[in-house]
């Protein structure tokens, strides 16, 4: 059995987001301040959004998506099998099921076919897929299947 790695994932760290951050630990705020407010308009604009919430980590900000959606006991969150166990337990804290998804070994993103199978199969009412997407043609299916089926989807991308 030879051994494959699969690379999950690079930073990418600039010397302006470095200057931004020494800029916060010399002020006043390092928590809650004006550069907070600025960064969360940035995002809404770029999303086309009317409203952007920034949390202390994407562990928060996927738990509290998954509130502000109503996910309850009963509901199903689809999750890749590589992905921080972030990805799972926001459901889990609203009491929702988790079905790990396996992924493609070309693209190391979610298996289409897989997803497309469960997508067909589910009977829960709610679905939610959490994942991280690299850009590929075969989003495509993911975003048409989305509006066809009416599921939810939260992306990083």
């Amino acid at each position: 059995m030879s051994k494959v790695n699969i690379p999950y994932n690079k930073q990418s760290i600039s010397l302006g987001d470095i200057n931004s951050v020494k800029k916060v630990l010399k002020s006043d705020f390092l928590t809650s301040g004006p550069l907070v407010k600025k960064f969360e308009q940035q995002i809404s604009k770029k999303v086309n959004s009317k409203f952007a919430v920034s949390t202390n980590s994407a562990t928060s900000a996927l738990h509290i998506s998954c509130l502000a959606l109503g996910l309850k006991k009963g509901d199903l969150v689809w999750t890749s099998s590589i992905s921080f166990v972030a990805s799972a337990n926001c459901a889990v804290y609203c009491g929702a099921n988790i079905d790990l998804l396996d992924i493609n070994k070309k693209t190391f993103n979610i298996d289409i076919i897989k997803l497309k199978e469960k997508l067909l199969d589910s009977k829960k009412k709610k679905k939610i897929l959490i994942c991280k997407i690299k850009k590929t043609k075969k989003n495509y299916f993911i975003k048409k299947k989305k509006k066809d089926y009416q599921r939810l989807l939260f992306q990083s991308i």
